[in-house]
């Protein structure tokens, strides 16, 4: 039998149409999109760095169980967690394993992170999910997930919550965090009206705005860290890398 040209057309037109309704049917709506990558999270909630500090290494023996104990998650690069990272955190790179830095400009911050970036190595979303359930089988248990700024650490928390862990956080400022801005009168127009502009702050008063004027976990917090490379702590499925600069 055949179609006429027409005839395909509305035929096509439909199917589209219908495709658009299941796939319009089938988007979650978004829990919360106040996250500063910009993208809707999925999981849990936010936490700070002082509460995730407090229950994962303040608090870790007085849980009754060990279930019950949350743990952190370290979704930094291997040069960032290697330059520090929060005590008893486990590193499990994600959306990259490793960033090589520019060769031009091979520097790196305090942190570990490259000053340039260059060539990086991806982690790939099933691999990152499977090894955190080899890590971390119990998807029950609190896992509070650390990035650099609290932006890839948004994506990490959304693939876990998927994969069916039910108490994943983030830790909104993350490790190294952002500059915070305020608004400041700068000048006045010609009613004598106030001129605002959102200035970044000198948290700490020095006269110089640098990293430590940064929010996060390492700088405006002040919460300890180390930079022990525990075996069971690292990225086992490529450890060599952390003998790398």
């Amino acid at each position: 039998m055949s179609i006429l040209p027409k005839q395909a057309a509305v035929i096509v037109a439909a199917i589209t149409a219908g495709f658009a309704t299941i796939t319009q049917a089938e988007e979650p709506p978004c829990p919360f999109d106040e996250s500063r990558s910009g993208l809707c999270g999925h999981y849990h909630s936010q936490i700070s760095p002082a509460e995730a500090f407090l229950n994962a290494v303040v608090k870790r023996g007085n849980w009754s169980r060990p279930s019950e104990r949350p743990v952190i998650l370290d979704v930094r690069s291997i040069s960032e967690y290697k330059a520090g990272h929060p005590e008893g955190a486990y590193n499990a790179p994600y959306p990259f394993i490793y960033d090589a830095c520019n060769a031009e400009n091979p520097a790196r911050h305090p942190d570990g992170a490259c000053v340039s970036r260059g060539e990086r190595i991806a982690q790939d979303d099933a691999a990152f999910v499977e090894y955190v359930q080899r890590t971390i089988p119990d998807k029950n248990r609190p896992v509070y997930v650390l990035c650099r700024t609290g932006v890839r650490s948004v994506g990490a928390s959304n693939l876990l919550t998927d994969a069916g862990y039910t108490e994943v956080r983030n830790i909104w400022e993350g490790f190294v965090g952002i500059h915070l801005t305020a608004p400041k009168i700068v000048d006045f127009d010609e009613d004598g009206n106030p001129i605002r502009e959102n200035l970044i702050v000198d948290l700490n008063h020095d006269g110089q705005i640098d990293d430590r004027d940064k929010n996060g976990w390492r700088y405006h917090y002040g919460l300890p860290y180390e930079t022990r490379l525990l075996p069971r702590l690292i990225y086992q499925d490529m450890a060599h890398l952390y003998a790398w600069d």
